[in-house]
């Protein structure tokens, strides 16, 4: 697996005699590679060039070593060589640690590339498969008619768009299932189900735990972006739900493998976060914006040893996450060639979002006087015809 721990460099440059111009340009040039390779610039600020303080200083982030070692040997950056002996006459590089500007977990926003950041999801997911084994309460199934309060809510809108309002009969595919909570329940309610994820430990616990309390479920090892590939199956159903399409980088993919899985006439169903929600500042005492609600192809860096349900701890705390605009969400739907034909917002989630929500019925919400301001998830479906 790839080193997804990031590095952060400061970089200071002293111009030779007369040349400041040219340097600054040199860097400019070499600046310009640093997105090719997931890097970033943080800082770029300039001196009075004498022995004590430099010309030039950058600070800039890299996600991994890896990513790094690629820069340095970037043949664009080799064929400078001649240019940067000509017009620096020193440079000093070294590591540093920010000071805590981003909010808690957040270590920043950056250009990373697919398979790092797969990586490290997984590694993380993978760690939350146990602790979710022992946090999700999975001995209420024990009981043959439980089903989980994600499922039962999403199944009386889902099935107010499915022919006999009912899921039962149908095959369903069930999109980053995680440990089968959902999966199992919406088994129960009727479906042939086929359970996706891209975490080999969550889909062990799956599997285990569905053949306890005796539920039959198909399980598929794949990332969702290549669902398609992955299966022969057409569904008459596709279902997500819920934190999910965050961890995707690429929506307009995402959506592809949603319309393909689908027989004609099928219907697909996505209940999530709301991309407002997630724009807000979970730990603020009031409702006040922080994260991007727009995305613009930077990923989310985020390094939380915990998890939103129970206490444990992952080893793998690093992941990335993308922000989605409802517009993305919808947009890339609708280029996929699938017909919306349902949309509405929520006020309630199924776990804690920020330690100021209140428990309520199936779920946590902002304080009464809070509730109408802001939702908490959307809920979308649609028709491949």
């Amino acid at each position: 697996m790839p080193d997804s721990r990031s590095l952060t460099l400061c970089c200071l440059l002293w111009a030779r005699p007369g040349l400041v111009a040219e340097m600054s340009a040199y860097e400019d040039a070499v600046i310009s590679l640093l997105a090719d390779h997931g890097a970033e610039i943080l800082h770029r600020a300039f001196g009075v060039g004498n022995d004590q303080h430099p010309h030039e200083v950058q600070l800039y982030t890299f996600p991994s070593q890896a990513s790094l070692d690629a820069f340095l040997a970037d043949p664009r950056r080799l064929e400078l060589a001649d240019e940067r002996d000509r017009v620096i006459a020193r440079t000093e590089l070294f590591p540093v640690t920010l000071a805590h500007e981003h909010p808690a977990g957040l270590s920043g926003e950056i250009r990373i590339d697919w398979e790092t950041a797969r990586a490290a999801n997984r590694a993380n997911w993978d760690d939350r498969a146990a602790l979710h084994e022992q946090a999700y309460g999975l001995d209420a199934f024990d009981d043959p008619e439980h089903l989980s309060d994600v499922v039962r809510q999403d199944l009386p809108v889902l099935t107010r768009f499915l022919a006999d309002e009912t899921i039962a009969g149908l095959d369903v595919c069930h999109l980053q299932c995680h440990i089968g909570t959902d999966t199992v329940s919406l088994a129960r309610a009727g479906a042939a189900v086929t359970g996706v994820d891209f975490s080999p430990a969550a889909l062990r616990t799956a599997a285990r735990f569905a053949e306890r309390v005796g539920a039959h479920i198909t399980w598929v090892e794949t990332d969702v972006l290549d669902a398609r590939a992955a299966m022969s199956a057409d569904f008459d159903v596709v279902y997500t739900s819920i934190g999910t399409i965050t961890w995707l980088n690429d929506l307009d993919r995402w959506a592809e493998q949603v319309h393909a899985l689908l027989k004609p006439g099928g219907t697909f169903f996505i209940r999530d976060g709301h991309p407002t929600l997630y724009s807000l500042d979970e730990n603020a005492p009031t409702l006040t914006t922080r994260y991007a609600y727009f995305g613009d192809g930077r990923a989310q860096q985020w390094d939380d040893e915990g998890t939103y349900v129970g206490d444990g701890k992952v080893a793998h705390a690093r992941t990335y996450e993308w922000p989605h605009p409802l517009s993305e969400i919808i947009g890339a739907l609708l280029r996929a060639g699938l017909r919306l034909i349902h949309f509405d917002e929520g006020r309630t989630l199924p776990w804690r979002f920020s330690p100021r929500m209140v428990e309520v019925d199936g779920g946590f919400a902002w304080p009464d006087a809070e509730r109408d301001l802001i939702p908490c998830t959307y809920t979308i479906v649609a028709r491949r015809d």
